[in-house]
C-alpha cells in the first residue's frame, strides 16, 4: 500500500487564516516529529504544504480556496502513487480529500464528536466547519462547491460510519440518522467499549476504498482540552490507538485526516503526542 511513501498535505489554516486556533495544530504534530516518526518507520515521505490565501478577503472565500488547492494536492499525491495523508486545521478539509480521491464508491470512516453535517438553515454554533459533510453532499453552498475540482454530490446511505459521535443537538442526531449514517455513540456517564463495536461495525458490511478522518476532539475531554468543543463520553487513549490498529486490517483507506486540534487550548504537547501515536498505529497497520 505504500510503496511508493506518504505525501503529507499541511494546511495549518483556520477559516483561512494561517497558524490561528486549529490552524496551529498542525504544526504542532509537525514540531513534535511526525515526519522523523514515520521515516524511521523506512517510509519514504514528500511534504506539501498549501499556500497562503491572504489575497482573498473573507472566511468563505478563503475557506474554498484552501478546499480547491487541497482537493488538487490529493489528486496529484494518488497520480504519483503515494498515500495522501492530511494535517488541517478545520475538519471541513475532508470534503475537498474526498472530491481529490476521485473514487466513485467512496466509503467514510469518521472518528469525530461532531457531524459536521449542518446546513446554514439549522446551524446554532455559527462554526463554517460544521457543514463540510453537507457540503459535500450537495445540500449547501452549491455555487462555491462547484469550484472544487472531482466535486460531486455524495450519498452517506451505508456507506458511512461515525464512532465516537456525541456533542450533538437533537436536530443534528436526528439528521445523522435520516442521511442513512451509521455511528457507534459515545454517551457521557456511559463506558462504550468502542473497539469491540468497531470492528462488528467493520465486519457488519464492506468497507472497501474509504476515507478515513480524525478529529482529534473524538477524544474523552478527561485526557485534556483538544479545542473549543470538548466533551466526555468518548475514546480514550488506548481505545483511539487500537482503533487505529484496526481500520486499515478491515477496510481499504485511501487517506487519512487529521485535523481539529487547537494546541494552545490548555493540553497542546500531550494531544499532539497521541496525535502521533495514532498515525503512526495506523500507517504501520498499512504497511
Amino acid at each position: 500500500m505504500l510503496a511508493d511513501g506518504i505525501t503529507i498535505i499541511f494546511s495549518p489554516y483556520h477559516v483561512g487564516i494561517r497558524d490561528h486556533r486549529v490552524g496551529n495544530g498542525p504544526n504542532r504534530i509537525r514540531d513534535l516529529g511526525i515526519m522523523k516518526t514515520l521515516e524511521n518507520l523506512g517510509v519514504t515521505i514528500n511534504v506539501v504544504e498549501l499556500d497562503p490565501v491572504d489575497e482573498f478577503e473573507d472566511e468563505i472565500g478563503r475557506s474554498f480556496v484552501l478546499l480547491l488547492r487541497l482537493s488538487t494536492a490529493v489528486t496529484r499525491a494518488v497520480e504519483q502513487y503515494t498515500f495522501p495523508l492530511i494535517l488541517s486545521g478545520n475538519c471541513m478539509a475532508s470534503a475537498a480529500v474526498a472530491c481529490g480521491l476521485g473514487i466513485d464508491d467512496l466509503k467514510f470512516i469518521y472518528f469525530d464528536g461532531h457531524d459536521d453535517l449542518d446546513s446554514p438553515d439549522v446551524n446554532e454554533n455559527g462554526y463554517f466547519d460544521a457543514m463540510g459533510l453537507s457540503m459535500l453532499r450537495g445540500e449547501s453552498w452549491h455555487a462555491h462547491t462547484k469550484t472544487v475540482p472531482g466535486f460531486k454530490p455524495l450519498k452517506y446511505d451505508v456507506n458511512f460510519l461515525y464512532c465516537g459521535l456525541r456533542d450533538q443537538s437533537e436536530v443534528q442526531r436526528q439528521r445523522v440518522i435520516d442521511a442513512g449514517m451509521s455511528s457507534i455513540w459515545g454517551e457521557p456517564g456511559k463506558k462504550v467499549d468502542f473497539v469491540t463495536e468497531l470492528s462488528k461495525e467493520l465486519d457488519a458490511k464492506s468497507y472497501g476504498a474509504s476515507l478515513v478522518h480524525l478529529d482529534l476532539d473524538v477524544l474523552d475531554d478527561s485526557l485534556g482540552k483538544v479545542n473549543d468543543f470538548p466533551s466526555s463520553g468518548s475514546l480514550f487513549e488506548s481505545e483511539l490507538i487500537q482503533c487505529m490498529s484496526l481500520v486499515p486490517k478491515k477496510s481499504n483507506p485511501k487517506s487519512l485526516t487529521v485535523c481539529s486540534f487547537d494546541p494552545d487550548s490548555g493540553d497542546g504537547d500531550r494531544i499532539a503526542r497521541i496525535a502521533i501515536e495514532a498515525i503512526t498505529t495506523f500507517v504501520l497497520s498499512l504497511v
